[in-house]
């Protein structure tokens, strides 16, 4: 376990360095704290608002998603989420993700197999909505211009890597797995677990899922066009879908505390389609960064240091799976 995580923060760290030397390359630093500093603080208080909602949003998802394991409070949802995604802007890596198991177990007796898959299936929901968003936003910009070929290469390869896995999903909601592993009960218990939660992909409940996935993506979007408008750039629809897609998907590669570089190149590889300035984009991800990440990150903190320090050693101690 500790050799996965030093494994996952060095190449995260590495991922950091790499992207903010491609975002940040022939971008004068004076420009962007410039336009830092002229931000507009109503667009980013339109922006806070927006991201706010849609942490609300997802946190009713989740309690959707959690539902065949246990019926569990929408509160104490929203703040096992909340502590999940600050530590994704806090830790390298998504680290995040496995805190956010952990601290459910911790807190509310529920297996980390269980955590776990309830995240695999939010994140499978995520990536299958922003890699549409994506497609969308592509297809409507070749009315007025050439496609990017950076951009078409992260679409046709986030489509796969989803693909593959919404039908390994599949797989494991099916009656073979279970089948295939009867004869060793300790893996068995935990393919039961798993196959549990995968079971919605074959149940009415994916419409309720689905649904409020593509409603969560609204306030989501919105966020991110409001931050730009903040650093006065007014985007399209088509480059606003392009740029939700692009950044939402650069979050998924191993990267730094607060997705720093990942997230500036996207801002700045999507911007730059859309015909604004690299400066304006590495700007607009440093102010997302900062007004709307860092404090559900400070958040996220005080909630741990509220009586639930333990789980952050827990976590790292790697203890065995239940």
């Amino acid at each position: 376990m500790k050799t996965r995580v030093i494994i996952q923060v060095a190449a995260g760290l590495a991922c950091t360095l790499f992207f903010l030397w491609l975002a940040l390359h022939r971008v004068p630093s004076g420009a962007v704290i410039a336009t830092l500093r002229s931000a507009d603080p109503v667009w980013l208080a339109a922006a806070i608002l927006c991201y706010a909602a849609n942490l609300g949003l997802r946190t009713w998802r989740w309690q959707i998603i959690l539902r065949p394991a246990a019926a569990v409070p929408y509160p104490a949802v929203a703040k096992t989420l909340v502590v999940g995604y600050g530590l994704n802007v806090i830790m390298p890596a998504r680290l995040g993700e496995l805190f956010r198991a952990e601290f459910f177990k911790k807190a509310y007796g529920l297996p980390r197999v269980w955590g776990l898959t309830s995240i695999v299936i939010e994140r499978l929901f995520d990536g299958l909505a922003v890699v549409t968003i994506l497609g969308i936003g592509l297809l409507l910009a070749t009315v007025t211009r050439r496609l990017s070929g950076v951009l078409v290469g992260v679409f046709i390869t986030a489509g796969a890597i989803f693909g593959v896995v919404l039908l390994v999903a599949l797989c494991l909601a099916g009656p073979l797995t279970s089948r295939l592993f009867a004869s060793l009960p300790r893996i068995a218990t935990q393919l039961a677990m798993m196959q549990r939660g995968f079971e919605l992909l074959r149940s009415r409940r994916i419409i309720e899922v689905v649904v409020l996935t593509l409603v969560i993506y609204v306030p989501d979007s919105l966020s991110v066009w409001f931050a730009v408008k903040a650093v006065g750039l007014t985007l399209g629809f088509a480059d606003a879908l392009i740029l939700e897609g692009a950044a939402s998907l650069s979050t998924l590669v191993p990267s730094g505390p607060a997705f720093l570089g990942t997230l500036q190149f996207a801002y700045a590889l999507a911007i730059g389609y859309a015909g604004g300035t690299r400066t304006i984009g590495v700007a607009a991800a440093t102010l997302f960064q900062l007004c709307l990440m860092v404090p559900v990150a400070l958040i996220a903190t005080g909630l741990l240091i509220h009586g639930s320090g333990s789980v952050i050693y827990s976590a790292l101690a790697g203890k065995e799976v239940d």
